[in-house]
């Protein structure tokens, strides 16, 4: 293979390398919504992968037509799901975390914070008053690790190699 045809692939490489690790690195899964006796509620988090740590969320309440709706009493926990064994965490001993939610300038809309303290599966628990009826809805996500994206690690590990690979045969053909 000539040395001309190699650096044309080593940059098509380099292109495909660069813009898959920055689409590897979007995710999605910050909004759930869940529907129980004709009150639908959607959990957003600001951030669009969930990580340990202080996560901003809401929760906007509304009816099955999409019109907001005011809830009164609300109570909003946090806790890891308790259904699998969770191990030697300590999570297992605590109380579940009641939230302070602070009302939006938007109807049915109510805002908080959140500390996840572990990786895992977690369920946000409001407990409401709706038309002087006591309600409730669960709604589950995923928190994943805090630590290192080795595949845009890796992508950008391969990269300097190739270009590394490059300069070496380059100067091994400029001295023949």
């Amino acid at each position: 293979m000539k040395p001309k045809n190699i650096k044309h692939i080593v940059f098509a490489l380099l292109l495909v390398l660069s813009f898959s690790a920055t689409a590897l690195a979007a995710t999605t899964g910050s909004q759930i919504t869940k529907e129980v006796a004709g009150v639908k509620a959607t959990l957003t988090f600001d951030n669009e992968k969930l990580k340990t740590g202080s996560n901003i969320f809401s929760i906007t309440f509304s009816d099955e037509s999409g019109n907001p709706l005011s809830i009164e009493n609300l109570q909003v926990t946090a806790d890891m799901d308790r259904s699998k064994d969770m191990g030697n965490d300590g999570m297992d001993k605590k109380e579940p975390m009641m939230l302070d939610l602070q009302k939006s300038s938007q109807e049915g809309v109510y805002t908080g914070q959140v500390d996840l303290t572990n990786n895992g599966k977690w369920i946000i628990n409001a407990s409401y008053d709706l038309q002087s009826q006591p309600q409730s809805i669960a709604l589950d996500f995923d928190v994943m690790g805090s630590g290192p994206n080795w595949l845009i690690i890796g992508g950008f590990g391969g990269v300097i190699l190739l270009i590394l690979v490059i300069a070496v045969i380059s100067k091994k053909s400029k001295k023949a």
